[in-house]
């Protein structure tokens, strides 16, 4: 069982994209945030034994093209796309391009843009299966798993996704209490990601 996170391309050619930031925008600083969220969710996986990858397009200045080429190679059971409000619009006709070039793998959206507007979301594009609601380690963790052993999605909790025409909401997971369960984030940065992608010097900017 292969999970793909990803944290998208948009609009390389004018710096790169900090989508964890508060404010999500190109930062004239160079400042990039690590893609914690994701992070944290790959790490889960790690922890369950689920064969995972983690790309974070902006910091590495991937295109769209080379994504899709790691898409292709990887062959995902599963795709998780951070996405973000200000480049939402880019991050569902991504998703829409992973479903048509891997038409049997699901595609998840996850952050607070679908969160808050989960219908919306999904009827911007029929190719989108479904969004996380919310925290979304567990829901990730659960869903791969029923994803595995061809489950019935209803049982995973935290998740709107589309059953044909129809979309379905599944019931609120809860907040995840004891956060110490949740692998530590750094182990998971030094497996997937290139720490000197994060700090640039601010000379580098007019």
């Amino acid at each position: 069982m292969k999970v793909f996170l990803v944290n998208p391309p948009y609009k390389p050619e004018y710096g790169r994209f900090s989508r964890s930031s508060r404010s999500p925008a190109v930062a004239k600083s160079g400042t990039l945030y690590y893609p914690f969220w994701l992070s944290y969710a790959t790490g889960v996986l790690d922890k369950e034994g689920f064969e995972t990858k983690l790309v974070d397009a902006p910091a590495e200045r991937y295109t769209e093209e080379r994504v899709l080429e790691l898409l292709k190679s990887f062959n995902p059971n599963l795709v998780v796309i951070d996405t973000s409000t200000p480049s939402i619009y880019s991050d569902i006709e991504f998703g829409a391009k992973i479903k048509n070039l891997l038409h049997n793998t699901f595609v998840l959206l996850v952050g607070t843009h679908p969160s808050i507007l989960p219908e919306d979301t999904l009827n911007t594009n029929r190719n989108i299966d479904g969004v996380a609601i919310g925290e979304y380690d567990y829901t990730v963790r659960d869903l791969a798993y029923a994803i595995q052993n061809k489950t019935d999605l209803r049982n995973v909790k935290g998740i709107v996704w589309r059953d044909g025409d129809q979309i379905i909401i599944n019931g609120n997971r809860d907040y995840i209490i004891n956060l110490d369960e949740i692998p530590c984030v750094s182990s998971v940065y030094n497996k997937h990601l290139n720490y000197k992608n994060y700090f640039e010097s601010m000379a580098q900017y007019p």
